[in-house]
Formats: C-alpha cells, sequence, structure tokens
C-alpha cells in the first residue's frame, strides 16, 4: 500500500505548506508543530474543537479552525490520492469532452440530473466500509478519518460536511461504483458528473429506462430532484444546411456547468477532419444572473458604506473579481487554480453581440443611468472622476484580453463577503 507516512519529518511538510507565507520559520519550527500534531492523531484529538460552522444560502458550512486539523485532513487527502487514486472531477476537461460528443451527428439523447441535498445525504458508515473492504487507505489513515467523523457526531453534523476539503475526495469514493455501472451501459455514449451534476447522452431514446438505471444505481441515501434541475432532450440526426431554403436553423438547448450549448441540426460548414455538428456554446442565463447580483452587490455595498478610500478600493477589487482573473488554491492541495471570467468560460462560442456585453451594457447604465431608481442611487454616490474610473472595467475586455489581478487568501474573504452563492 503506498501512502504518506505519518511521521513528523513528513508531517513537518504539510506543515510548510500549510503555512505558506514566507515567515522565517525554520525546520525546526516545523518540526516542532508536526510532533505536536502527530500526539493529537495519536491521541485521536486532532479534530477536537477544531471544526467551526456558518451558514451560508441556508447551508452549513464548515472550517478548520487550527493548524493541526489542517494538516491532518490534507495528510488523508494525500492518501486518498496516492491509494484510492481519487482525484477531482475537471469541469473544463468535462465541458471539452462534452462539447466533442455534442458533435456528433447521429441522433441522440442528452439526460440531466441533479441529486438531492448531495453531500448532507451521503452516509458515512458507508464510506468507512468501503475504505475498509476495499483496502482504500492503510489502518492509520481509516482510523484519522473515524477521528474526524467522530468529531462531526459531536457537532450533530450529518453526511459529509460543506466547506472541507475532505468531503469532495470522499464523496467521489462514495459514488465511484454508480459512475462506473452507468458508465458500462450499453446504450451510453458519453457520461459525467460534476459533483452533483450528471450529464448522460445515450443512444436510447427511451428516457424512462436511462432513469431507471440512474434510480437503481444511486444509494438509497440519495434521492434525484424531480422537477427543475432535471431535463431530457432529443437531438435529431444531423442534415447538410439548406442552401435554397432560407430556413431557420431548428437547435435544442441543454444546460450544464454554467454553459448553455445549442445544438442545431445541421453541420458545421469546413469542419477540419470529420463533419460536426453545428453547437454553439455561451455563459448560461442563471450564471449571468448571479454576475450580475454580485456586480449589484458590490455597487450598492459602496453606496451604503462611508465611501472613503478604502471603500472605494474594496469595490475596485471586487470589480476586477468580477470582469477579470484570478489564481486560488485548490481545497486540500497546493495546486493553483485559474478562475475568472475567461478560465470560467473559455469554451463558449466568440460573437459580437454576447452575453457579455450585455453585462457591459448594464455595468454602465448602472453607473450612468439617471432614470432607473435603482442606478440613479448608484450614480449619485459615485463622483464623476470615480465613475469614469470604473467604466474602465469591461467583462468583454477581461475576457477577450485575460485580463489577471493577484489577490491574497484575506482579500478575496472580504472581497466575497455578501455575495450570494
Amino acid at each position: 500500500m503506498i501512502e504518506s507516512p505519518f511521521t513528523i519529518r513528513n508531517l513537518a511538510r504539510f506543515v510548510a505548506r500549510n503555512r505558506n507565507d514566507d515567515t522565517s520559520d525554520t525546520k525546526t519550527v516545523y518540526e516542532s508543530a508536526a510532533s505536536e500534531i502527530l500526539k493529537k492523531i495519536d491521541a485521536k484529538t486532532v479534530f477536537t474543537d477544531a471544526i467551526d460552522s456558518f451558514p451560508i444560502n441556508n447551508k452549513t458550512v464548515l472550517t478548520y479552525t487550527t493548524e493541526d486539523a489542517k494538516v491532518a485532513s490534507k495528510l488523508i487527502i494525500r492518501n486518498l490520492e496516492l491509494n484510492a487514486r481519487i482525484k477531482q472531477p475537471n469541469r473544463s476537461e468535462i465541458i471539452a469532452a462534452l462539447i466533442s460528443s455534442l458533435q456528433d451527428g447521429t441522433p441522440y439523447r442528452a439526460h440531466k440530473y441533479d441529486i438531492k441535498s448531495f453531500y448532507e445525504s451521503i452516509n458515512r458508515a458507508t464510506i468507512l466500509t468501503m475504505l475498509e473492504n476495499e483496502s482504500l487507505c492503510s489502518l492509520k489513515t481509516l482510523n484519522l478519518i473515524k477521528t474526524l467523523f467522530h468529531a462531526l457526531d459531536i457537532k450533530d453534523i450529518k453526511g459529509l460536511p460543506r466547506g472541507l476539503d475532505i468531503s469532495a475526495y470522499l464523496s467521489e469514493i462514495y459514488l465511484r461504483h454508480f459512475d462506473t455501472k452507468l458508465r458500462r451501459l450499453e446504450h451510453v455514449n458519453f457520461y459525467a458528473r460534476f459533483v452533483d451534476d450528471i450529464i448522460i447522452l445515450t443512444s436510447n431514446d427511451q428516457t424512462d429506462e436511462i432513469t431507471k438505471y440512474v434510480k437503481n444505481f444511486l444509494s438509497d441515501d440519495l434521492t434525484l430532484h424531480d422537477t427543475g434541475k432535471r431535463s431530457d432532450i432529443q437531438i435529431k440526426k444531423s442534415e447538410l444546411p439548406s442552401q435554397s431554403k432560407k430556413t431557420r436553423e431548428h437547435f435544442e438547448l441543454l444546460n450544464y456547468l454554467g454553459y448553455e450549448f445549442k445544438i442545431f441540426n445541421t453541420y458545421l460548414p469546413n469542419s477540419d477532419f470529420r463533419t460536426k455538428r453545428k453547437v454553439e456554446i455561451e455563459i448560461s442565463t442563471n450564471k449571468i444572473k448571479k454576475i450580475k447580483s454580485r456586480l449589484f452587490s458590490s455597487l450598492l455595498s459602496y453606496c451604503s458604506s462611508d465611501k472613503n478610500p478604502d471603500d472605494f478600493n474594496l469595490l475596485e477589487k471586487r470589480l476586477k473579481t468580477l470582469t477579470g482573473n484570478y489564481e486560488i488554491n485548490s481545497s486540500g492541495t497546493n495546486i493553483i487554480i485559474k478562475t475568472g471570467i475567461y478560465f470560467n468560460y473559455h469554451h463558449r462560442t466568440p460573437k459580437k453581440n454576447c452575453r457579455l456585453s450585455e453585462l457591459d451594457r448594464t455595468f454602465k447604465r448602472a453607473l450612468f443611468s439617471q432614470t432607473h431608481p435603482l442606478f440613479n442611487r448608484l450614480s449619485a454616490a459615485l463622483m464623476p472622476h470615480e465613475k469614469r474610473k470604473l467604466s474602465g472595467f469591461s467583462f468583454v475586455k477581461g475576457y477577450s484580453d485575460v485580463t489577471y489581478y493577484s489577490f491574497s487568501y484575506q482579500e478575496l474573504s472580504k472581497i466575497r463577503m455578501h455575495w450570494n452563492k
């Protein structure tokens, strides 16, 4: 069994990576901290009084309050990666593969499902059984996970807690057999799952049959949303675009992971290697609404502030995160993730009059309109020179130029404060 060892030397590396603050801490300091963490792991107290909770959008979110707990959690994650070969699904890779499958000219059906209350419904006892029976980690790592679960029991937290880095990895273990069974179905041409969002492309036109399989393979503790977040779309065989008829091209709409896919019944002109179905990709309307909500929240927050230089500086930083791009650390690892208006939506089809242009027009109206009651209030709160400065921010430009900014963890926490979702 390949695992990251429970030793002072190894834990000292995790401590050093966790601090990552350019301090003058020496190897001796790291090893001293690691020694204390190892003692707490052995005593099964490393997660005791080390977890705090707070509400976000009617959901309970947890966070570690001690370095000891953070390091112990990262050790678990590393060992799950090494031995259970668990890795987090990559949203961009899923979208790229989905686009390729959607471009197939043959008829197919696209089925989308969403698991209800995903993290909260996962059975922790089942996870422990899977880890033990399938030898997915060592006894030491299993006991450390049990220590964490005991701490969650004390706080009466159900399922896997949102906010803790380890939850994403354990949920992948929980659904690994579910994923495998669906991929192996004879009529499934494409399958992907990103956390609780499932997409399946099938040649089978019997919708009830694929839904039956999904429900049967799913754990008894998990259920699907029956309405709203579920969709079933039938895509007909593609045809060559008619030159004689000036008829409007027919298309079906599919929304998945923040993108809206227009799937046409005609082929792409000038396909390179093989004839492909025409598919246009845009940011979904729900994501546009979310961005607008954050935009207005940022502007209104400034209106309600003292409007001093620090408040204006915070407004600028919020606009930079909305219209630009930046880096964040992947939860539980040292992997740097690029995020922002380009990196989150770089698969979209470039267009002149697009939803990014719509965002820019909304932003400019918010700054300069004197007729709309809300926009008028926003406009009155800003001095002319401040409006001119803010008007330099652009969603279109931030996307096309891949405008890049740098923020500390503390800055990002303050920037995101009061944002919904």
